[in-house]
This record gives structure tokens, sequence and C-alpha cells, in this order.
């Protein structure tokens, strides 16, 4: 079924476009229930709304028109997927994030054209074209994917800032690369220099515009909040096009190193910046994956067979894996942060537009369709299975942490922070000082400035999705109201809040509360007491940096049953203590582990998160 655009009336433009609103609203509501990327019921309502199924929307009807909407809606979801980065993880991430966006671009550009050639039977030039295509992770699926699951930040860092950077590198690749394959006499030298080359002007053209930009909006006189959004619409606009311009393919770096500084950038008005530009990123992105999934055919998927299913199921099992762990070997990533990292490559509307424009311009239908065909199932195979397999894989693999407020960020609430930090959890550390905020933020500590007693900061600092709150002012009245605060407003029952207690007088106070407490004082004077004659447990206290204690619940059904003598707990750690019901034991070999035990365990850090991973289901 179809209609020449020419001969479209007005009325049913608009309720085309109607009903596309409708069906992403529909996908947006589904995905809020089923936990499911949005993007997965995008696709399936575009493929059954277009030509292949009820016919009512064919993006072919809208040539050039559709080239349009989609680099519009490909450069506001950049801009927006940039500028909400948090930069202040690319301390801790910045080599695992460079290695990956380079020689990990390369990786998976060589071994999808491997791939492609030996199983589609692409030619070598078709066949790098499609690896450049397929080296972009798509960041419109990770980012949203990320903040419902919330993963511990280092590896949230890592996978935002990879989708961002593989979109810019794979499109300038894609570039060159066709534009070598179309040339009469190509060399190798002509492609690197231009690749190079894009890739400077996107840069410096970036950088310029994100400067101007917010120059531009910290003129508070003159650009008021009513032309904010405006203002920044415009110099996205102006970004990409002046990019474009001097280059082509260089417009969505350019946008992306915008949007970067932006977003690290000290400018008033930028919480509605991000604000508006999400909702609008939402919108478009839901209009272009439901227009592009309406163009898929089955014909050219069903053409590739299992051969097309082949080349997918290498790009994630083989390409994928090898490319990041050759690109993260030097990290202080663990192994199932990398396997986790490996699992979460999802392909987006990136690649989907620009084989669509690829395959509009290559001379050879045939060899187009099949790109087209191979780029589409694999980022429908990809997305389904990111989606439905990303959250038990996270689980399974143990990298969803634990998210921690600290509401002080003096010595104590810095030097917990960093502890907590380092052990792979989400802490936000709350402070009105601003000074003790930059300490932290240089480490890669989120932190907010404010007042912890007062709700808006604490819903701005996250406390919905925290599982403890930890107060650590050296105010006792403080830390009361706080703790009182998140118990009465935010349902922190006992066990969840937890406090410093400056005056050891004031400790039963807080006990009878319901909220775990602690004196430095009376602790001090504990731990100084029982140094005094017995000099070899001054290295049970002074743990340090590479030191931890840690209490775990006994979940794994392998470790009960067990006698201590038998666990094989790792060199430089021990089990100290064992809390059965209201019991305390004193662990010995023939102490056999029961189920709901809660194991503490000292020892080096690093064996110490070994043994907790041992007692874990």
């Amino acid at each position: 079924m179809g209609v020449d655009l020419r001969q479209m009336e007005p009325i049913y433009i608009f309720a085309l476009f109607t009903l596309v609103l409708t069906a992403s609203i529909l996908a947006q509501m589904l995905s809020k229930i089923l936990h499911t990327p949005s993007i997965v019921f995008l696709l399936a309502a575009g493929i059954l709304l277009g030509p292949e199924c009820i016919g009512v929307i064919d993006p072919h009807l809208y040539g050039d028109g559709l080239r349009l909407v989609v680099t519009f809606a490909v450069v506001i979801i950049v801009f927006d997927g940039s500028i909400n980065i948090d930069i202040r993880h690319l301390r801790t991430v910045s080599r695992s994030v460079l290695t990956l966006v380079s020689v990990g671009v390369l990786i998976t550009m060589i071994g999808g054209a491997i791939v492609a050639h030996w199983l589609a039977g692409l030619d070598w030039g078709f066949a790098f074209l499609f690896g450049a295509l397929v080296a972009a992770t798509g960041p419109t699926v990770i980012v949203p994917l990320m903040q419902d699951m919330r993963v511990n930040n280092r590896i949230r860092s890592i996978l935002e800032l990879e989708g961002v950077f593989n979109d810019a590198v794979s499109v300038l690749l894609a570039a060159v690369i066709f534009e070598w394959i179309t040339m009469s006499h190509p060399t190798i030298e002509y492609g690197v220099t231009t690749f190079m080359l894009r890739i400077a002007i996107g840069v410096i053209v970036g950088l310029i515009m994100g400067v101007t930009c917010a120059f531009a909006l910290s003129q508070t006189r003159v650009i008021t909040k009513h032309l904010v959004h405006l203002t920044t619409m415009s110099f996205v606009l102006i970004t990409y096009t002046l990019a474009e311009m001097l280059s082509r393919e260089t417009g969505i770096l350019a946008v992306a190193i915008a949007a970067i500084y932006m977003g690290t950038a000290d400018m008033p008005y930028k919480e509605e910046v991000r604000e508006f530009k999400s909702y609008l990123s939402i919108i478009l992105l839901s209009v272009i994956f439901i227009l592009l999934a309406a163009m898929l055919q089955f014909n050219s998927i069903a053409s590739l067979g299992v051969r097309g299913v082949l080349v997918i199921v290498a790009l994630i099992l083989v390409v994928r894996p090898i490319t990041v762990f050759v690109s993260t070997i030097h990290s202080p990533l663990r192994f199932n942060d990398r396997l986790f990292i490996s699992a979460m490559g999802p392909r987006g509307v990136v690649p989907a537009s620009m084989a669509t424009y690829f395959a509009l311009k290559i001379t050879d239908a045939e060899v187009g369709d099949t790109i087209m065909g191979l780029v589409f199932l694999c980022i429908i195979i990809t997305v389904i299975l990111t989606g439905v397999f990303a959250r038990p894989i996270a689980k399974r693999l143990k990298v969803i942490p634990m998210e921690i407020l600290i509401v002080g960020g003096g010595g104590v609430g810095s030097a917990l922070a960093h502890r907590l930090t380092r052990r792979g959890e989400n802490v936000v550390v709350i402070d009105p000082n601003i000074e003790n905020c930059k300490r932290l933020e240089k480490f890669g500590i989120p932190t907010v400035q404010g007042d912890g007693g007062d709700i808006t900061v604490l819903r701005k600092a996250g406390i919905k999705n925290a599982k403890y709150l930890v107060a650590t002012t050296e105010r006792d009245s403080v830390n009361m109201l706080i703790c009182q605060v998140a118990k009465s407003k935010f349902g922190f029952g006992e066990g969840k809040l937890i406090a410093r207690v400056n005056d050891p007088k004031n400790l039963s106070t807080f006990h009878d509360l319901g909220i775990k407490s602690m004196s430095p004082i009376a602790s001090t004077a504990a731990i100084l007491d029982h140094l005094i004659g017995h000099p070899s447990l001054f290295s049970m206290y002074e743990l340090g940096e590479h030191g931890d204690i840690v209490e775990v619940l006994v979940t794994n059904p392998e470790m009960i049953g067990k006698s201590i003598k038998e666990l094989k707990i790792p060199i430089n750690s021990i089990i100290v203590l064992i809390h059965r019901g209201d019991d305390i034991l004193i662990p010995h070999g023939e102490a056999v582990i029961e189920n709901g035990d809660r194991i503490t365990i000292m020892g080096k850090m690093k064996s110490v998160r070994k043994a907790v991973d041992m007692f874990k289901l």
C-alpha cells in the first residue's frame, strides 16, 4: 500500500505523524512496565506499521525528506547523550574509553569485515563498510538501559562514553571507506590522511562552538531563561552545519565534543538545557526508529538466511569480547566488569541511518540490500538480546552495586566515600562546602552541594535509589535531623540509616531511634585500649587503603553445609565473625556455614572482594 507524497493532503500527513507519536508513547509505556529498552518496542511498531505488515507508513515515499529528519534526529540525540555524560568519572576510565574508541573500533571493523566477507559473501570493500557501520554501539540504547539498571559508575561511564564517541568515529570511518570504494584508484594513504583530518576538524569545530555556546549562555542579561532553548538549539545546528561544510561526516563528532564541553562548563541554565534536550531526544528517537524500522524489507533479511544470523552471532560472541578484552587489558576493571561490557554491544540509530543512506547510493542494489539487511539484523538481534538479558547478566556477574548516599564530605565522609568507591559501590556525597565537593569530584566521586536536611537536595542526590544513607557531619543534631528526614519522608527503615555520633553521650539516643551509629571518640579509645600490651593487633586495625572489612549474607548454596576448613578462602583474607540470628560466633576450623549466616571477612581489599563473591549467589 502506498500513496504519492505529492498527493497527500496535509491532514493525512498529520495523521501519520500522530500515529507515529501514539505508537512511540505505547512503546515507552511498555518499556517502563517490562523494564526493557523502548527501542525494542519502537522497532516492533515500525515493522508492524511498515509496508511489510499493515502498510500504513511507507518511508520510501518521503525521499530526501526522510534523510533530513534522520540527520536532525541524530544530531539532537548525540547532543543529548553527550551533554549528560558524567565527565567526573573520566579520570578513572579515560584510558579504557580512549582504547575502545580507537583500537576497539578498528578491531570491530576488521572483525566485522572478516565475518561479512566469509559468511555473507561481501567483497572486501563493502565488507569493511559493514564493519565500520557496526563498530558503533548505540548510546540511545545504552544510556536509558544503564539508568534503569544502575550498574557501577565506572562501567556506566565507559559504556556511555564509548557509545557517543564510537558513533562519531564509525560515521567518519564509514564515510572514508565509502569514498575509498567509489574512487577509481584508491590508496591507503589517502584514506588514513582523510580520516585523521576529519577527526581534527570535528574536534576543533566542536571545542570552538562549545566554548562559544557556553559563553553566550553565561550572558544572562542578554540570553534570558526564555531564550536558552532556542539559543542552544541554534548553536547545535550551527555546529553540525559548520563542520559538515568544512568536511563531510564530521558534524556528529563536532556536536558530541561541543556537548561534552558544555556539560562540564560552569554555566547557568545547564539543567534546563539538559531537560529540554532530553524530552526532545525521546520524541525524535521514537519517530526515527519507527520510520527506519518501517524501511526494513523482509526479503533483504530472508535472503541472508542462516549466513546473516551467523554474522551477527560472530560479532556478539567473538568480535565484541575480543574488542573489549584487548582494549581494557591494562585497566583496573575486574574480569566480570569486562565480561559485562562485552555483553553490552547494542547497535542503534546511527548504523541504521547510515546504512540506509549508503544503500541508496550504492549502484549495485543487491549489495546495498545485503548491507542494509545485515545492519538491521544486527540492530534487532543485539537490541533484543541486550534488553532482555542485560539485567540477569548484570546480577550474575555482580556488577550492580549498592547505592549509598553520604551526607558530609569532611574527613570521615571523604575517606568513607573513597573506600566504598574503590570497592565498586555507587556513592554520592552531599556537602554544603564547595571546596569539599570539588576535592571529591577530582577523584570521580559525584557530589551535590547543599544542605543534607533539605528534601530537594536529597532528591537531587538520588535518595530514592539509595540503599543506605550515612550521616557523617560534625554535628550530632544535623546527623539526627538528616536521618529523621530520610526515615519519615523516604521510608528508610532500621538498618538503612547509619550515623556518626560525635558526642558519646548521644549514642543511646541514636540507638533508640533505630539508627545504626558509632562514636569516633569511643571507638578510638577502645582500639587504643586493645593495642596496649597487644602490638600485634595493630595490623588488624590499621587496614589502611589496601584493607577492608565486609559483612556478607550467605546465599550461595555451594557454601552452605561446609566447614571453615573446607572453604578455600583467598590468601590475605580471613573470616573473623559469624552472625547467626541473634548470636555472634567466633569461627574455627570445624564451624559449619548455615543458610542465613552473615559472615564478616577481613583482609586485603582484593582478597576480601573475592571471598565475598564466594558466598554470594
